[in-house]
């Protein structure tokens, strides 16, 4: 058991494997090990905290698509002032409060491009608040029951052992103390630490030079005269055809058409493959100007932008390479660049699987970069514009998501139950179309998740007691200091856990040891599952850490450093308020009576 682990872990942390793929690798050697039967083994399918996350995933869309998150947005780009400190806090405590009750990334991704907008707007670097954005959605989530996965396995933990789950508001008096601590030390201290990331040139943030080269039709090229179809570039040279300048009319021709005809002296700007060209020197029929320094100007004029745009998340395009999605076709735009994860990829990026988050350079008429800012398969960053809300049906999606959030809170029904109808009204009303609700839902999270379950169903006293042996391990270095010092530990082991992987599957693995902990210490065990769900949603550290940070990294130009610079400090306090606050609001009590099923 603890070789899977550690093997796990490596996958996760290296990424040379898919996370679910990861899951579905332990689950497997789990059940052809003979550790859990199959019907262990897929359980986690079943399981309740899966099906309220599927359900929070179709609740979250509902509340997107009928404009209910746009109108926060709106308020915070209307209110915005000049002053970073309000800002910084506006911005923290909207999408705190967005989170809370749907979907982080949806959150994120809804304000994101209004980042831009506003920070233009009071001459304030968007990337000053992109970051606390992303934190604040982070933050936001450990408020509610069902703000983030964690908190919701956590709770499915405690039930599966016998004790009493987390409440939909249980989370409110830690969350809201460590969510307001943490937005007002961005606001006065850790704004500071933010860099500035401006992109005054596109072109040369891109490193266009490395992707586009500007070649010229000689005299006596045997290509004069011809059209760019007769010519064959694209098969003949490896090259796809973006501009044709004519020096001789001052004419510019972007996306040409097949039919241009091409004369002497024009200029082409291309993308591809130059190896033949370059071999043929000036024999070839276009001739390479090795001396041009691609600038925003050389490709924007009066009827054409660039613009960043990130892939969203639920993207249509998720998996798909730009040539397969061809957006030359759909939007009348062009591809120039990609950036993943802050870094530029120059060799045959219009053929690599886009990812959520990844940054397109595109070049298009101010309509078509409208459309693809309108399309819900895009954030645009210098564009306000969205996919198309269903308004009218804005109260019907609060009142339905009202509603299952009281009916879960007063007990009168399980939350998984409470968000499957939610998910049933959702559909009747027509707030988010059955067609459409499968596509909302991130599967590659859920199976993640239920992949991972039964790990900790493996490691319980009735297979391999790899949890209660973990606990003693843990008890023998830290239980003669007290509770506290114990529950410090498990934060800290959480925090660096989650650097590298999941934070629902890091959840899975520490879960069934502080409930083994806590039973061996003789205590209650839910303070300890507070500062596990607290420090597995708290990932200030590294971009990769949360689909969140994920979605800003590229579009804010941050660098990887400037996560632990920035969220280091943010770190120290969650730890800080979360070791006074938790054990004010839940105290380690005696364990008595004893849980009726059994411990791990």
């Amino acid at each position: 058991m603890l070789g899977l682990i550690a093997t796990a872990l490596a996958l996760f942390a290296s990424e040379i494997m898919r996370p679910d793929l990861v899951a579905l690798v332990v689950a497997l050697t789990l059940v052809l090990s003979g550790t859990i039967t199959p019907a262990e083994g897929f359980s986690g399918f079943a399981n309740p905290a899966v099906i309220t996350v599927i359900a929070m995933f179709i609740l979250s869309a509902g509340l997107i698509r009928t404009g209910v998150a746009d109108a926060l947005a709106d308020l915070i780009t209307r209110l915005g002032g000049s002053n970073p400190v309000m800002l910084t806090l506006a911005v923290m405590l909207t999408v705190g409060v967005m989170s809370a009750f749907m979907n982080n990334i949806g959150a994120t991704a809804i304000l994101l491009p209004a980042m831009f907008a506003i920070g233009n707007k009071a001459g304030y670097a968007p990337s000053k608040l992109l970051m606390p954005l992303s934190f604040g959605s982070l933050l936001g989530g450990l408020t509610t029951l069902v703000g983030t996965p964690p908190n919701l396995l956590c709770s499915m933990a405690l039930e599966d052992a016998g004790f009493a789950g987390f409440r939909m508001f249980d989370f409110a008096p830690t969350g809201l103390a460590v969510m307001l601590s943490g937005a007002l030390f961005m606001a006065f201290v850790g704004r500071h630490f933010i860099p500035v990331r401006e992109q005054e040139d596109l072109s040369r943030s891109y490193t266009i030079t490395d992707y586009l080269t500007e070649v010229v039709v000689p005299d006596r090229s045997p290509l004069v005269g011809k059209t760019l179809a007769e010519a064959q570039l694209p098969s003949r040279y490896g090259l796809t055809v973006l501009q044709v300048r004519r020096e001789a009319s001052g004419s510019t021709y972007t996306a040409p058409d097949p039919a241009t005809v091409l004369q002497t002296g024009d200029r082409l700007i291309v993308e591809g493959d130059l190896d033949g060209l370059i071999r043929q020197k000036d024999r070839g029929p276009l001739r390479i100007i090795a001396e041009t320094k691609f600038r925003d100007e050389m490709l924007t004029h009066d009827e054409l932008e660039l613009a960043e745009a990130a892939v969203a998340p639920g993207s249509h395009l998720l998996g798909q390479s730009i040539n397969q999605g061809h957006l030359r076709n759909h939007f009348g735009v062009l591809v120039l660049a990609l950036r993943r994860r802050g870094k530029n990829i120059a060799h045959k990026f219009t053929s690599i699987p886009l990812e959520m988050g990844d940054v397109l350079l595109i070049q298009g008429t101010r309509q078509a970069i409208s459309q693809v800012a309108a399309s819900s398969d895009f954030l645009v960053t210098n564009r306000l514009d969205h996919a198309r809300r269903d308004t009218a049906r804005m109260p019907v999606a609060l009142a339905i998501m009202a509603g299952a959030v009281l009916t879960a809170a007063t007990g009168l029904m399980h939350i998984s139950v409470a968000g499957m109808l939610a998910v049933l009204l959702m559909a009747l009303t027509r707030c988010v179309p059955v067609a459409d609700m499968y596509r909302e839902v991130e599967w590659r999270a859920i199976f993640l998740i239920a992949l991972m379950l039964p790990l900790s169903i493996a490691m319980d006293d009735q297979h391999t007691g790899t949890a209660r042996w973990l606990a003693n391990q843990v008890v023998a270095l830290t239980g003669d200091h007290g509770p506290l010092v114990v529950m410090a530990a498990l934060f800290l082991f959480t925090a660096i856990i989650t650097s590298v992987m999941s934070n629902a599957a890091t959840v899975v693995l520490v879960a069934p040891i502080a409930i083994a902990i806590a039973v061996g210490m003789g205590v209650q065990p839910h303070a300890f599952m507070m500062a596990i769900a607290i420090s597995a949603s708290t990932t200030f550290l590294t971009p990769i850490g949360h689909q969140a940070n994920v979605l800003i990294y590229g579009v804010g130009n941050y660098r990887f450093m400037d996560f632990p610079r920035a969220g280091a400090l943010l770190s120290v306090v969650v730890f800080a308020v979360t070791m006074l606050v938790v054990p004010l609001i839940w105290p380690f009590a005696p364990l008595s009576p004893p849980p009726s099923a059994p411990l791990p």
